[in-house]
């Protein structure tokens, strides 16, 4: 054979080769394969045919986003091609298709689901994925989803004031109701941690409390199910009060029993009343009055009273508060009260003597003068007896008359706080 042939036929085979890898590449292209990046590429070892469409295995929630799987039989050198459709897009929408890449035999495909009116019950919508011929159908079951989050047409609050919280569904709730987790960007707007919409019901309104804040903050509500949450904003307005030269003032003394103190607040109250709570620095002390409750508007000075009980013998400071305003304190020296009186002994004969003691809480830091009486005039007393400093007792020496016969007296003790005791003392005829 001549050069010239030999080198005529070369180049017709050339142009074969050339000829099958453009037939190659339509052939791809129409049965769903990507065309192979080189052109020896080496084949598949078998036919990548589509084995399976996996919807979610859930329900999904309208509204609400989830994901499905497409799988080959077996891995392929090249990418793909999956064409993907939804019977109903105003439902549910996916992709137009998703790439298996190479060497894989599964990929994701993202579903969207929306709500284009109300559910009654399940909505089935088919997908369908293709590819080289082969069809696959498989349905998506929808269940109602979020479909608002509000406050009942409030778009603010003052600080410190309930609200309503109203989370609603495109459908009623399933058999056995929807709980649905609500979240807070704020801790001032203090919501639960879930709600659960009753069967057959298609919303819900809670009721959520605020703490008062100095400034206006935006706070976010957030509800979530799987694969949808939806948030609104609520402002919660600033709460401020300034009561003017406000204050809380008593006696600087007093025994133990009831102690009476002065809240003074000149400017009105604001919006929503303020909580007054009142504390000592005395563990025998119980909090007075606490709390108080003072509503919109008030203004003016308000009687706290203080029980003190009678064994404290030292100073005693008393604090008041007002919600996000503060603090005024007053100190107060109390002294023990009164505590018991005895008669030994308490049945006598007329013109005997007998012997009574008065008893304070505890030990006096100042002497504390108890002033006696008789209720007749055959028992006589000390008009006064003096409790010295460091004791917490005295006792006194009493005399009687002669009496012809059984009577009795009637002794009384009066400690500076105006707390008495009483005891009765017997008298016999005088032999």
């Amino acid at each position: 054979m001549r050069r010239s042939e030999r080198v005529c036929i070369v180049n017709r085979l050339e142009k074969w080769k050339v000829c099958l890898v453009a037939v190659a590449a339509v052939m791809f292209g129409a049965s769903g394969l990507a065309a192979p990046a080189a052109a020896d590429a080496a084949p598949a070892p078998c036919g990548p045919w589509l084995q399976a469409l996996e919807p979610p295995s859930e329900k999904v929630h309208s509204g609400g986003e989830a994901q499905g799987v497409v799988k080959v039989i077996c891995p392929s050198p090249i990418p793909l091609a999956v064409t993907l459709t939804s019977a109903d897009t105003s439902w549910v929408s996916v992709p137009d298709k998703v790439i298996v890449p190479p060497g894989a035999t599964e990929a994701t495909f993202p579903i969207r689901t929306h709500q284009p009116d109300y559910i009654y019950g399940d909505l089935t919508v088919s997908l369908t994925a293709k590819l080289r011929g082969r069809t696959l159908t498989q349905p998506v079951i929808l269940q109602p989803g979020l479909k608002f989050v509000d406050f009942g047409g409030r778009s603010s609050i003052v600080s410190g004031d309930d609200v309503s919280i109203f989370v609603g569904l495109n459908g009623p709730a399933p058999e056995g109701g929807m709980q649905i987790p609500l979240e807070s960007d704020n801790p001032a707007l203090q919501i639960p941690a879930s709600i659960t919409i009753p069967h057959g019901a298609s919303a819900i309104g809670p009721r959520a409390g605020s703490t008062r804040i100095p400034e206006n903050a935006d706070v976010a509500v957030t509800a979530k199910l799987p694969g949808q949450s939806l948030s609104a904003v609520l402002t919660l307005l600033a709460w401020n009060y300034d009561p003017g030269e406000w204050s809380f003032t008593g006696a600087a003394e007093t025994y133990g029993a009831y102690y009476d103190m002065t809240l003074n607040l000149p400017n009105p109250v604001p919006h929503g009343g303020i909580e007054v709570t009142f504390t000592t620095d005395h563990p025998k002390i119980p909090s007075p009055s606490s709390p108080r409750q003072y509503s919109e508007g008030f203004s003016g000075t308000s009687q706290i009273q203080v029980s003190i009980p009678s064994d404290i013998d030292g100073d005693v400071t008393i604090t008041a508060n007002i919600e996000g305003v503060g603090t005024r304190s007053h100190t107060v020296r109390v002294h023990p009260n009164l505590l018991g009186f005895d008669i030994e002994p308490w049945l006598v004969a007329g013109g005997q003597p007998f012997e009574g003691t008065v008893r304070l809480g505890t030990a006096t830091s100042v002497p504390v003068t108890i002033q006696l009486a008789s209720s007749d005039p055959v028992v006589q007393v000390p008009a006064e007896l003096t409790i010295p400093a460091g004791q917490s007792s005295a006792t006194f020496q009493g005399t009687t008359s002669p009496v012809d016969g059984f009577t009795f007296a009637t002794i009384t003790a009066r400690h500076p706080s105006g707390r008495t005791q009483e005891k009765d003392l017997y008298l016999d005829s005088t032999a």
